[in-house]
């Protein structure tokens, strides 16, 4: 199984960097890559959670995607599902952990299996 047909959704990723303005340093949020194939996978969806003030949604779900990507923890994440397939769905917005890598044994049978795994943290208030 080589992963690269396996992606099925695309995240861009955002990430906070520095910007000096008239010699004031500021902090955004700017976006660093777009559309980069990826897949969700080990879902961990939970229950709504109610509260008095408000409900939300709290998931730690797992992404895979290419060794070569560079997203660092703390990297914002909207992911489309199924974007590559050419489906439609809510766009996901969650964080990302340290990535994880695995790489190719040396003489691997199945070539193309290398990728990183990130765990994601999506919590959001529900509208």
């Amino acid at each position: 199984m080589n992963f690269q047909s396996w992606y099925t959704d695309t995240v861009d990723v955002f990430r906070v960097r520095a910007v000096t303005e008239h010699g004031l340093t500021r902090h955004e949020r700017t976006q660093v890559l777009s559309a980069v194939p990826c897949r969700v996978y080990r879902s961990d969806s939970r229950a709504l959670q109610t509260e008095q003030t408000a409900a939300y949604v709290r998931q730690e779900d797992h992404l895979m995607l290419d060794n070569a990507v560079d997203i660092r923890a703390g990297d914002e994440l909207h992911i489309r599902r199924g974007a590559l397939l050419g489906k439609e769905t809510k766009e996901l917005r969650a964080f990302a952990s340290e990535p994880n890598r695995y790489f190719e044994p040396f003489g691997a049978v199945l070539p193309g299996l290398a990728h990183q795994e990130i765990r994601l943290l999506q919590q959001e208030r529900v509208k």
